[in-house]
């Protein structure tokens, strides 16, 4: 994995203790297997019914590094969050033309 890729893993507050195999930070997310149990906590396993522990928000910092293909992974909380401050970026972008 390039430098520049794994960098971002950095900004996750749970990068220390963390042992999911399929992470929304991860350009290849959609070829990694995971198992039952191993999931992200920002992230929405939509094959189990009981999502307990999968609603935590993302910050600021992690969904700024996100890849626009893995927004579909984050739980709703975090997809409309992620939404907000692209529109705040794109907003800010257009005043400064």
């Amino acid at each position: 994995m390039k430098q520049k890729n794994l960098n971002k893993f950095y900004n996750c507050p749970r990068y220390n203790d963390c042992s999911a195999s399929i992470c929304p930070l991860d350009n290849e997310a959609s070829i990694r297997i995971a198992g039952k149990e191993d999931f992200c906590p920002y992230r929405v396993n939509r094959k189990l019914k009981n999502q307990k522990g999968t609603r935590t928000l993302a910050t600021g910092v992690i969904l700024a590094v996100i890849p626009k293909s893995n927004i579909k992974m984050l739980n709703r909380r975090s997809q409309k969050r992620w939404l907000e401050l692209k529109n705040l970026n794109n907003h800010g972008n257009n005043n400064t033309r």
